[in-house]
């Protein structure tokens, strides 16, 4: 502790505030770089520690170290497509930058590039890692170099550059706020020119629904949509985003009509229209995901005869839209007898076992509802489990093989089975697949919709109705990603205070990435969209902004206010700064007394006195009362001497 007490309080070297600009630039860079460039480095800090100067031969040895580290760390990675791709062409000038920087730093000589690189080494890093964490290590980075600047500049202590380095900070906050909310964003995602980000598309849903091995599940917690209702969200039964309606049943696939389209007669439902934005995020589909049931459609989409939403071209960008739904679980519409043979189509040749049974209950009852109702009542008897990981199925006979065998599946299953079930007691049924968010991923009337959420549910043609049936809901046991088995009341008992607060943490969590770390040129306009037309949102912005100054204000004030525990030690520091500024500074690791001696001897300045009165101070017991009021005049004598 003594070793760094004293080399803190020494004077810094350039070279030493470089080394240490480096290490923490370098740290975040060691998680990516390659090994062989690994190994590049060690070398380099052999020859530093070695400290002789190297010669002529040894730094054209270390270039061409240098070289074929680049070489092999990019072999295989880097060609002329390769040069397209930003990350790639980003690494190699890291790599080269890093090259040039050893051979620069074995020289021992220190120009305005090797001044710079710290700060390129740290533009350079916000390339490869997009995560809170690396934001907050970033400002810890600024704030070192700024620190590490200043006690350069200065030549004072470390303590005195990170007091005057945080009030810095301090005053700087607003100013770079305003920059970061205002300043135009440039996005590489949505430029036309220069490099091109990495594209990704998000869906859990693709129009259609497999049985086999593809079968649609996609545990990834990606946001698809958030979606910000006017009013409070709706209960969860009403949380239907409907997407791609599926009829046909081919090779194990569930797929949507592929005959021409239905004359769509609007013949919509009325009622209360739910209001929301959506923020969908690219999927690379047509389809727009819209609350059961639509009646408010963005400009340009199309709503049909199945009440699928979908844009003219697939959604290659973040797109924003307006929707309204009236929230209801069914619909009045037509079903010509086209469409009617088509819904209630099944595989003559398969699933005998279910074939035996839907026979059964067409004799029982002629009624529809009492055969649905005991559809439903058989779907509740079997003791189905819901699992993301069922057993596998008889593929030839999916549906016995399911309701009588394996009794386990997903909604992919469930709506499978329930609709060829249906359409064997004569019943029109359809499956619909789209998203069924958690209602416990919201926070007031926001709503967060995941990759994840993707489902799939039956919809069935009664009365001259379409009516939507959860057939998950007919599962009596859920076995969670563990395997474990649970009843659905104690699943839903599992959660309570902790994932509430794991809730709002993810919600602070996803707010920092979508107005930080994700802040786009999208987000500006949105911002300012709210700025402009949200009154109350404006004044709670400015008010935010001006509470904020406040505080800053407040901390400076305080920072400023340098709290002096050595009574003794703060009355004698401005004559120490005075002497120091006039190149009498004290030596490293010599005494005060040394050095009051030292100065009066070869600077002729009356220190013996006060030197006498500052040791009587800090160590005689017993001390005349006036005597650091003497202390104090004698301070001011040696001061008006300088003068």
């Amino acid at each position: 502790m003594r070793y760094l007490k004293n080399w803190l309080s020494t004077r810094p070297t350039p070279i030493k505030v470089l080394d240490i600009a480096y290490i923490i630039t370098l740290l975040p860079l060691v998680f990516f770089i390659k090994l062989p460039i690994m190994f590049f480095l060690l070398l380099v800090l052999i020859l530093l520690l070695i400290d002789k100067k190297p010669t002529a031969f040894t730094l054209i040895v270390v270039a061409i170290v240098g070289a074929v580290a680049i070489f092999f760390s990019l072999y295989g990675s880097f060609n002329f497509a390769g040069l397209s791709r930003l990350k790639l062409f980003v690494e190699l000038l890291v790599y080269v930058l890093l090259v040039a920087i050893s051979l620069q730093r074995l020289t021992k000589e220190i120009n305005f590039y090797l001044k710079i690189s710290p700060l390129l080494l740290l533009a350079m890093s916000l390339f490869f890692f997009h995560s809170i964490p690396m934001l907050i290590y970033v400002v810890f980075e600024v704030f070192i170099l700024t620190t590490m600047l200043l006690w350069q500049i200065m030549q004072t202590n470390v303590y005195t550059s990170l007091r005057i380095s945080s009030m810095l900070y301090i005053v700087s906050l607003p100013i770079v706020i305003l920059f970061f909310i205002f300043f135009p964003r440039i996005s590489f995602e949505h430029a036309k020119y220069g490099f091109k980000g990495d594209l990704t598309h998000r869906s859990g849903h693709d129009g259609l629904m497999y049985l086999d091995e593809n079968a649609l599940l996609v545990p990834s917690q990606r946001i698809v949509m958030e979606v910000g209702f006017k009013d409070k969200i709706p209960s969860p039964e009403n949380l239907y985003f409907r997407g791609s309606v599926l009829y046909n049943k081919i090779n194990n696939i569930w797929r949507p009509l592929t005959t021409p389209q239905i004359p769509f007669k609007p013949d919509l439902p009325t009622g209360k229209i739910t209001t929301y934005k959506v923020t969908l995020y690219p999927t690379n589909k047509r389809w727009l995901y819209l609350l059961d049931t639509p009646i408010l459609l963005p400009k340009n989409a199309k709503l049909d005869f199945h009440l699928e939403s979908t844009m003219p071209k697939p959604i290659q960008e973040t797109f924003l839209y307006n929707a309204g739904s009236v929230l209801q679980s069914s619909y009045k519409g037509t079903l010509p007898e086209s469409l009617k043979e088509i819904a209630l189509n099944y595989d003559l040749k398969s699933d005998p076992k279910t074939q035996m049974l839907a026979q059964t209950i067409k004799t029982k009852f002629n009624d529809p509802h009492l055969r649905l109702k005991e559809v439903q009542s058989f779907f509740k008897a079997q003791q189905l489990t819901y699992t993301i990981k069922p057993k596998p199925f008889d593929l030839n006979n999916s549906t016995d093989s399911f309701l009588f065998d394996t009794k386990e599946g997903y909604c992919v299953h469930f709506a499978a089975a329930f609709t060829t079930l249906s359409r064997m007691v004569g019943i029109p049924t359809r499956i619909v697949t789209g998203y069924k968010p958690d209602w416990s991923d919201s926070i007031e009337n926001y709503l967060i919709i995941r990759e994840s959420d993707a489902h799939a549910w039956v919809e069935v043609y009664l009365d001259g109705y379409w009516r939507r049936i959860e057939t998950t809901s007919f599962a009596s046991h859920i076995k969670d990603n563990t395997n474990q088995e649970n009843n659905l009341e104690s699943f839903q008992n599992k959660k309570g205070n902790w994932e509430k607060i794991n809730l709002y943490l993810h919600y602070i969590k996803y707010q920092i990435d979508t107005w930080i770390l994700e802040y786009s040129s999208l987000s500006q306009k949105k911002l300012f969209s709210y700025l402009k037309t949200d009154t109350v949102f404006l004044v709670k912005f400015i008010s935010s902004f001006l509470l904020l100054i406040a505080l800053l204000i407040l901390i400076l004030y305080l920072l400023n206010q340098s709290r002096c525990r050595d009574t003794l030690q703060c009355t004698l520091d401005p004559l120490l700064q005075k002497l120091e500024k006039l190149g009498f500074a004290k030596l490293p690791g010599e005494s005060l007394n040394r050095y009051f001696i030292r100065i009066e001897q070869t600077e002729y300045i009356p220190l013996s006195a006060l030197n006498t009165l500052y040791h009587q101070l800090r160590y005689q017991k017993t001390i005349q009362n006036d005597a650091h009021e003497q202390f104090k005049q004698e301070i001011k004598k040696v001061k008006k001497s300088l003068k």
